[in-house]
């Protein structure tokens, strides 16, 4: 096996021998992972895993030993490459990464806290804006990186797309707010109620006005804003509810409540850059290190969490 291969063995194992399991996480079918597997042990004349009714169990004696050389390799080789881009870093300029602030506040502020730390030799700008003011400089070549939100719009022939996360938005409310006895709305249970969000120069203000003409609904749109720490003060204050990413329920107090919709406006993140013929190491590293981080939250994120944000 080759080192990705080697990773590909390894990802079956952490999936307790569920070659689906595994295929999602790495991205390949099922049966060209079950090949790599049977044609190895083939070759090599041993086998890695017991097996009941065609299905894979639990290791073999070789395939424990097998397994611990396979996950010291995939370390060294890891380690070997950090290396040589740390090496390379060093030679490298400064980095533009656009990200709605929002956005840097819920994902971003521990990963980059930490990649700076990790990275101190590496030059990064965050330059912050709406989802809208940030394409527009992707567009005009004066981002290096891009946090949008979708969909983006972007030409598919010049910019690539990488999925980040996925969530939803719900409505905020005071806790003493007569719709805290439901635990999913209609979106004409708010009709009576004056709505915040996010202003024109933000994306979601299009996904919300979207959905009101899908579900043939009349907001009252009372309260606009860029900033939601505002646009949560004023549920507080008032029987307004504000439509906002369901992650800032893990940012809101005893005060305020977070209810989620039966037919929920789907809010999610992609990182976006222009396509080169050739990309430096630090725009490699960079966007390697933010898609790992990523990937690694999906993988986190429980199923009790996400049916917290979903009101399941």
């Amino acid at each position: 096996m080759d080192i990705f291969q080697l990773d590909y063995f390894i990802k079956v194992v952490e999936s307790g021998g569920s070659l689906t399991l595994a295929a999602k996480k790495i991205n390949i079918s099922q049966s060209a992972l079950s090949q790599l597997i049977s044609n190895f042990e083939k070759e090599e004349g041993v086998e890695l895993f017991y097996r009941e009714k065609g299905r894979l169990t639990e290791l073999t004696d070789c395939g424990q030993d097998f397994y611990a050389y396979a996950l010291k390799i995939t370390q060294l080789y890891n380690d070997m490459y950090e290396m040589v881009r740390r090496a390379s870093l060093k030679k490298k300029g400064q980095l533009r990464i656009g990200i709605p602030s929002l956005i840097l506040r819920l994902y971003f502020t521990s990963f980059f806290t930490k990649f700076i730390v990790k990275n101190n030799e590496v030059k990064i700008e965050i330059v912050e804006g709406g989802s809208k003011q940030l394409t527009s400089l992707l567009l005009k070549g004066e981002l290096d990186l891009a946090v949008l939100i979708e969909p983006t719009f972007l030409n598919q022939d010049k910019f690539e797309t990488f999925p980040l996360m996925s969530d939803h938005i719900g409505a905020f409310l005071n806790a003493s707010h007569p719709l805290t006895r439901l635990k999913q709305l209609e979106w004409k249970d708010i009709e009576q109620y004056p709505v915040a969000s996010f202003n024109q120069n933000f994306l979601s203000y299009d996904l919300i006005q979207q959905a009101m003409k899908a579900e043939k609904v009349q907001l009252e749109m009372k309260f606009t804003s860029s900033s939601w720490d505002f646009l949560m003060q004023v549920t507080k204050e008032s029987s307004a509810i504000a439509l906002l990413p369901t992650p800032l329920h893990y940012y809101i107090d005893d005060d305020s409540t977070m209810i989620p919709f039966k037919k929920p406006i789907p809010f999610k993140t992609s990182l976006c850059r222009p396509i080169k013929e050739d990309y430096s190491s630090l725009e490699r590293y960079v966007k390697g290190s933010i898609l790992t981080c990523f990937a690694n939250r999906r993988a986190t994120l429980s199923t009790s969490d996400e049916s917290e944000l979903l009101g399941i």
